[in-house]
Order: structure tokens, then C-alpha cells, then sequence
């Protein structure tokens, strides 16, 4: 799969220089590129459901080594480059799977999407994380002189 994208983004030999392993850990998140080992870690459990979910997951982290190798470390993670390459492979550049999306753990229960909301009260902009982030500030109210900080609140638990 990867050889076929790398020859539509013009990075030859790509699935030669990045190594693809399956873990177990993977709970919070689906897949890492990790550009120091050249490696692209995938969630275990994407073998066993759909293969279009794997294919996305494997293009979304191949695309991070593809912009890396042609951008270097200037480029941004989710960026312009990265979203470019997702459009030009055919996928919708997503950086999070909805939670009607995620498949359902081994007790029934679908993993939880977000566990924590960040709400600026000034402007009301919103973000739902898995981890609390007490460094983030608004950036619009900050950008307009206020301090920026935002109201945290659990939304659920965990459930995977």
C-alpha cells in the first residue's frame, strides 16, 4: 500500500525506509510515526476490523514520513503538506475518527473520544481532549489583550 501512495506523492522507495509494527498498547491513539526509528506503529486492533480504517490510519501515518522526507522537520504535523498528500491519496485529511466511528472493546463499550472540554468563556471556542491541558490559552483572546485561559470539565470517563 504504501509503495502505491509513495509513487503518487514522488517519494520513491518510501515503504523501503519505513518499518510498520502492530502493538498492543495502543488504547489512546491508532497509529505514531515516530521520525527518529522511521517506524509507523499501528493499534493491534485494526487487523480485526474494517481494512478501509487500516488503510486510513496507514496513509495518514505514511503521509507523516512522506512530508517529512520531502519538507524536513519545517513542516507541521497535520499541516498543509501533510493534508495535501492525504487529498492527493484519496483520504479526507482527519486528524481524529468520530466516535461512531471507533470500534467497540472486547466489554462492549465504544473507546471514548474525549474525556476533558477546554471552553475559552470570553469567545466560547471549544476543544475535547483525552488529557487535561492547563498550559493551553485562547489564542483570539490573547491575540485581543485578555489573559486567555479556559474553563476545563471532565465530559466522561474513560472507557477503554
Amino acid at each position: 500500500m504504501i509503495a502505491g501512495w509513495a509513487r503518487t506523492w514522488n517519494v520513491p522507495k518510501l515503504e523501503e525506509r519505513v518499518r510498520i509494527e502492530f502493538s498492543r498498547r495502543f488504547t489512546a491513539s491508532i497509529g505514531r510515526y515516530d521520525l527518529r526509528y522511521k517506524t509507523i506503529r499501528l493499534a493491534q486492533w485494526l487487523l480485526e476490523h474494517d481494512t478501509s480504517l487500516l488503510r486510513e490510519v496507514l496513509c495518514h501515518e505514511a503521509a507523516h514520513a512522506a512530508a517529512y522526507e520531502v519538507h524536513g522537520r519545517r513542516c507541521q504535523p497535520h499541516g498543509k503538506q501533510w493534508k495535501a498528500l492525504m487529498h492527493a491519496a484519496g483520504f479526507e485529511p482527519r486528524v481524529r475518527l468520530p466516535e461512531r466511528e471507533l470500534p467497540v472493546t472486547r466489554t462492549g463499550r465504544r473507546r471514548s473520544a474525549a474525556v476533558w472540554l477546554h471552553r475559552c468563556p470570553v469567545c466560547n471556542a471549544e476543544r475535547a481532549t483525552r488529557r487535561r491541558m492547563t498550559a493551553w490559552r485562547c489564542v483570539r483572546c490573547i491575540k485581543a489583550g485578555r489573559d486567555g485561559r479556559l474553563e476545563i470539565r471532565q465530559v466522561g470517563k474513560e472507557t477503554s
